[in-house]
Order: structure tokens, then C-alpha cells, then sequence
């Protein structure tokens, strides 16, 4: 293949020549048309029709033994002038302006073109030509390597000098989109300079701009690229007082990365540094993003600990530290089960939150009551609550504020509109991935999978897997991944086969401080036993749920699933139990649920005309709701408990079809048995 590559580019090539350049290449194409370019260089080959030929005799050809090599006898064999010339394009950087190179190299644009006009001739620069392109008329390297080669051959005093004089052409542009680029120069600039000279200016010019760089792709979205920029500028920075304000944007950004680990080291070494110089406010807001990186971490117990004493220390009119401080503890008290004391920090959070300025805190404040709220069941004074916090944050425009009222909003409304949830969640997810809050992002994509996972909508819940299955993520919602695949395994293949995917994270999860986790993965376990006809583990992994959380986000959801299972086991004291239980959860879904086992109910009592009207009025609402699963075992549970005289055997064929589309094999296999029953009973 490389010799046929090189008999094609070069027309008349010697058969020793190209065999040797095969041999040395071993197996790059960059090197065997980098030694093309030294032929042309030398004046043996000359282009012709997109290729070259032999112009003349070759003699003895010396190749060397590296590309690095092949590049570095290249730009020695260039006119000092040019060679000069490349360096300084190397400190600009892959692409380059007239402007910037005559700024770093000190000459005149004109003879500059000329000699960038000599060097594209010999194919070691290229000039963008395209009139659509945004970079029409700049300079770039042909290959990033020619850049490295002629880079390396700088002096460090030249190509720091080099550096400080890019960096104040790009900062005398006064874009700020260049304050990455102005940065770099002076991070350069900075390493590049000679040992025992006084950077300490150089350094603090780098500081700011990286510090400026960092804020502006977090305003952006950015937060991967401003972690970047951070601990580049922590790299230059020894004072205390410069370091506290780095360490805790570098904090910021971790979190927002999905790097609770980073975060709590940067955010802890940010709140002692702030604590020595005295300065309580911003040790406070410090400790109170600890808090919450702990609590990502699921180490609630510490997390708290840490708030309580930072709080201690606060004085009394530090209300942005304490507002700060109050939701983060309330987050962790209420991810941790300790509802009333929730309650208490979110007052202490709003009370501190009216007197400072701006929405940000307040937002936060009134997030954090209502999961506190919701954990103490009071659940529609959360629901109306969050609906309110979402306004608040249109008005404002604080776009993360948006997204978590959204997705309060989303699990709120599960109860009553389950496919304004699965709205909510995507809306949710689209503005946390423009304000680059991932955690937030990955949060709103699992809580929608899952949804539509238990109400019927696969597609859009596997898209939003595999979405969250391409990005680096927390241990938290790692496991939650694997706990939703599994589930998807199980319904959609052999949900014992699910249940095993599910085993391995089962003691990560039953052990876990964060309570949802908890009582997610045994909502998940109880579905899957359900699907595998082990009605009694069903039955035990909701009693375990619904003990640890009576009032939760998952409780209402468990129920259902505790009525089914006994209704399939003729269990009519346990499904009575269940739904007397599910009375104390509001919402349309939740009253159809409920309408569901009565119907149920009276059918294991005899009652088959009462049985069959419930049966039909939850259906017609299962179909107004638009959730396919829900609708087919609604299905299946007349096709079960009404038996073969019952005009609503039609069910069958719709709870088939459903459940063919979606490709639920054990729903689906218990359906097809429940009918060849029917048949021969009749």
C-alpha cells in the first residue's frame, strides 16, 4: 500500500527510492510525503497534477531515521530568513494572522506575505482560500509536527520573549473571546523563561487572564474548559490571597463537571485559605459548594457535619454565606432522611436570602424547601411551590435556577400528568447543558429514562441512556445507569436476567446515605420481580421502601407495583392493605392507580359488573394519560382477574399489540399464557 501510495504521488519514482522510503516509514504516510517534500525541496521532483514527478537524477538519497528527524532537515535546508519566520508562526500558533506574526516577529506584513507565500510553495504552510470559510486569508501549518519541530528549535529566552509579545498583540485587540488565547501566551511565556529570572509580572498577567478565561466558558457552558484554565492559573499562584478565589472557581467548575472528588479537595483547601485571611462570607460560600460536593459523593453524614461548623462560625451579617450554607444543608438533610430538619435549613437559607441581592441565592433557597417539603409529604404545597420557583427564574433569567425548578416540576407532577414529566425533564436537561451544569444535565436524562422506562415510552428512554452512557460520570449516576439498563434488560429479554444485572450494585445501593438511591434501586428490584413472577419479593422489597420513606418520590410509584403483585396472587387482603395506602398520594395517575385495584379487587370478590365498569373508566383514562404500559397492564390484570366471560377480553388484543411494540417479552409471555388459559377454561 505505501508503495503504491508513493508510485502515485511521485510519476517516475525509482523503484529502490520508494522501496526505501517504504522501509523507513513503516507504515506512515506522513513520513513517506514528508520525504516527497524534501525531493521537491530540493528541486529533484516538481508538482504536476495534484502529485509530483521526477524532474531530474536523484543521486544518492540520505533519508533519516525519524519524521522528526525527516521535518527538522527540512526546515535546516530553508533560508534563514524563512526558518526564522516558521519559528515565529510556531509561537503564534496552528493558524495565524498577517498581524499576529508581524507582532511576533517584529517586521513589516508585506515582506512577511512574500516569505509565507515561499514557505506554502513548499508545502509547509497553507493559506485558507475558501470565501465561505470565517478564516479566509489566514496562515496555518500543513502539519501540526512542522509546527512542533520548529518550535523545539527555540531558545527558551526567544520563545518566551515571543510569547509576552503575542500575548499583548492579542490583548491589545480587546476581544474577549481571545482572553484563552491572550492566557495561553502568558502561561507560555511564563514556562518558557530562563531559570532565575523575575516572572512574578508575567505570572500575575497570566493569572488574570486565565482567571478571565475560567469565568467566561463557565458563562458559556463550558465547565471542562474552565477547570482547565483554573488550575493552569493555580500553577502560577502561591499568595493566599490570590489562590482562595482560584481554588474555589476551580471547585465550582469540578462540580459542575461531575468531579465531586476534585471539588471537595479544592473547595476545602478555598475555605481554610479564606478562613485565615479573615474573610467569613466567602469561607461560608466556600464550604456551603463542600457540602454539596460531599453530598455528590453521597457522604452526608460528613457533609453536614462540615456545614454545621462552618455555619458556626459566621457572624451575623453574613447572609450570603448563611443563605448559601442553609440550602446546602437542607439538601443533605433532606437526601439524607431528616425531613424536619430540612424544613429548618431551608427557613434559614430564604430568611438570609431576602436580605442579599440578586435571585441566585433565593432560587437555591426555595429549591431546597421544596424537596424538604416533599420529604415531609407535604407534597402539593411542593408542587406549588416549585411551578412558583420555575416563574422566578424566567423573570430573573437564571437559567440553572430554571433547570432544577423544572425538574422539581417533573417529579412533582409524576403523580398526576406523567408525560409532562417526561417533558419537564427534557426541558430541564436542555437548559442545565447550556449552562453547563452536568450533574444537573445527567440527573434530568436519568430521571427521564426511567419514566419512560415504567410508562412505556423505550425509544426515548434508551436515546437518553445511550446520551448518558457516552459522558464521564459520578459514581451516583453511574449506578444509576447500570440499575436502568438492567431494568430495560430484564422487562424487555428475561427479567431474571435483569435481576442479575441488578444484584451486582444491589449492596452499593441498599447501603447507600442517599435515601432516593435507596429506594430508586428497590422500586427498580420490586418491577423486575414482578416481570419474573416472584410476587412475594415484590411485595417485601416495597414493604422495605415504603418503611424507609412513606412519603418519598418513590413510595406512591412502589404501591402500584405492591397491589399488582398481590392482585396476580389472589391476595386480596394485601392488595385492600396497598391501595388503603395509596390514598395518601394525590394526582390523576395516582386515583387511576388506585381505581385500577379496586377494579381489581371486586373482580376477586365476585363483583365482575362493578369490576368491569372500573375497568373501563381506568382504562379510558390509562389511554387519556397516555402511558402504553400502564394502559397494557391494566390490560393484562382484566384479562386475568375477569376471566373468559367477560366482554372485555378485547383487552388482550390491545395490551398485545402495546406490548409487541415495545418488545416487553415477560408482560408480554404472561399475557399469551393468561389467554391459552382462557381458551381452554372456555
Amino acid at each position: 500500500a505505501m508503495l503504491e501510495l508513493l508510485h502515485r504521488f511521485v510519476h517516475g519514482l525509482p523503484d529502490d527510492v520508494a522501496e526505501q522510503i517504504r522501509q523507513r516509514a513503516e507504515g506512515v504516510p506522513l513520513y513517506a510525503v514528508e520525504m516527497v517534500r524534501v525531493l521537491a525541496d530540493r528541486g529533484v521532483v516538481v508538482p504536476r497534477e495534484g502529485g509530483y514527478e521526477v524532474a531530474g537524477p536523484l543521486g544518492d538519497v540520505v533519508i533519516p531515521d525519524s519524521l522528526h528527524a525527516l521535518i527538522q532537515s527540512r526546515l535546516d535546508s530553508l533560508p534563514a530568513e524563512e526558518r526564522s519566520l516558521l519559528q515565529d508562526a510556531a509561537v503564534v500558533g496552528q493558524t495565524l494572522t498577517l498581524a499576529a506574526l508581524a507582532a511576533v516577529s517584529r517586521r513589516d506584513a508585506p515582506g512577511i506575505e512574500t516569505q509565507l507565500r515561499r514557505l506554502v510553495r513548499k508545502e509547509l504552510v497553507s493559506v485558507d482560500a475558501d470565501p465561505r470559510s470565517p478564516e479566509r486569508g489566514q496562515y496555518g501549518f500543513v502539519q501540526s509536527l512542522i509546527r512542533e519541530v520548529a518550535y523545539g528549535t527555540l531558545a527558551r529566552r526567544e520563545r518566551s520573549a515571543k510569547h509576552l509579545a503575542a500575548a499583548r498583540h492579542f490583548e491589545g485587540l480587546g476581544d474577549e473571546e481571545l482572553a484563552g488565547v491572550v492566557a495561553a501566551h502568558y502561561v507560555e511565556a511564563h514556562r518558557s523563561a530562563p531559570e532565575g529570572a523575575d516572572t512574578a509580572e508575567v505570572a500575575a498577567q497570566a493569572r488574570r487572564w486565565l482567571s478571565e478565561a475560567g469565568r467566561r466558558a463557565l458563562t458559556l457552558g463550558s465547565p471542562e474548559q474552565a477547570l482547565v484554565f483554573f488550575e493552569q492559573a493555580l500553577e502560577v499562584t502561591s499568595d493566599a490571597a490570590d489562590r482562595a478565589p482560584l481554588l474555589r472557581l476551580a471547585g465550582d467548575a469540578a462540580l459542575r463537571t461531575s468531579n465531586p472528588e476534585q471539588a471537595a479537595v479544592y473547595l476545602g483547601e478555598a475555605a481554610e485559605l479564606f478562613a485565615s485571611l479573615g474573610d467569613r462570607t466567602a469561607a461560608g460560600s466556600a464550604a456551603a459548594q463542600r457540602v454539596r460536593a460531599l453530598s455528590a459523593l453521597s457522604r452526608y453524614t460528613e457533609a453536614i457535619e462540615q456545614g454545621m461548623r462552618a455555619s458556626e462560625s459566621l457572624g451575623s451579617d453574613d447572609d450570603e454565606a448563611r443563605a448559601d450554607l442553609g440550602a446546602a444543608l437542607s439538601d443533605a438533610h433532606s437526601a439524607s432522611a431528616s425531613p424536619q430538619e430540612a424544613l429548618r435549613w431551608a427557613e434559614t437559607a430564604l430568611a438570609a436570602a431576602e436580605r442579599v441581592e440578586g435571585p441566585t441565592l433565593l432560587l437555591r433557597a426555595i429549591f431546597s424547601r421544596v424537596w424538604a417539603l416533599y420529604n415531609a409529604g407535604r407534597h402539593r404545597e411542593a408542587g406549588i411551590l416549585a411551578q412558583g420557583l420555575v416563574e422566578l427564574a424566567e423573570r430573573a433569567g437564571v437559567l440553572a435556577g430554571q433547570a432544577r425548578g423544572l425538574m422539581a416540576v417533573s417529579l412533582l407532577r409524576l403523580h398526576d400528568e406523567p408525560r409532562v414529566t417526561l417533558e419537564a425533564c427534557a426541558e430541564a436537561a436542555a437548559l442545565a447543558r447550556r449552562v453547563g451544569e452536568r450533574p444537573l444535565e445527567t440527573s434530568n436524562l436519568l430521571n427521564a429514562a426511567e419514566t419512560g422506562i415504567f410508562k412505556g415510552y423505550w425509544a426515548d428512554a434508551r436515546a437518553a441512556i445511550a446520551d448518558v452512557s457516552r459522558r464521564d460520570l459520578r459514581t451516583d449516576h453511574r449506578i444509576w445507569l447500570e440499575t436502568l439498563e438492567a431494568l430495560l434488560l430484564g422487562l424487555s429479554t428475561d427479567a431474571r436476567a435483569g435481576l442479575e444485572e441488578l444484584s451486582h450494585n444491589a449492596e452499593n445501593q441498599l447501603e447507600s446515605q442517599y435515601l432516593a438511591s435507596r429506594t430508586t434501586f428497590l422500586r427498580i428490584r420490586a418491577f423486575l420481580c414482578l416481570a419474573a413472577d416472584e410476587f412475594e419479593a415484590a411485595r417485601e422489597d416495597v414493604a422495605q421502601l415504603v418503611a424507609a420513606d412513606p412519603s418519598g418520590i418513590n413510595t406512591a410509584l412502589a404501591l402500584a407495583i405492591q397491589a399488582r403483585a398481590a392482585l396476580w396472587m389472589r391476595d386480596r387482603e394485601g392488595a385492600r392493605a396497598t391501595v388503603e395506602a395509596m390514598a395518601g398520594f394525590h394526582g390523576r395517575w395516582m386515583a387511576t392507580a388506585r381505581q385500577t385495584v379496586e377494579a381489581g379487587l371486586a373482580a376477586l370478590e365476585g363483583r365482575v359488573a362493578e369490576a368491569s365498569g372500573a375497568y373501563r373508566q381506568a382504562v379510558e383514562t390509562w389511554r387519556t394519560l397516555d402511558v402504553p404500559l400502564d394502559l397494557a397492564l391494566c390490560d393484562i390484570d382484566m384479562v386475568d382477574l375477569l376471566g373468559p366471560q367477560s366482554a372485555d377480553m378485547s383487552a388482550a388484543a390491545e395490551a398485545e399489540e402495546i406490548l409487541t411494540r415495545l418488545g416487553a417479552t415477560p408482560f408480554l409471555e404472561r399475557l399469551r399464557h393468561l389467554r391459552a388459559r382462557a381458551t381452554i377454561s372456555a
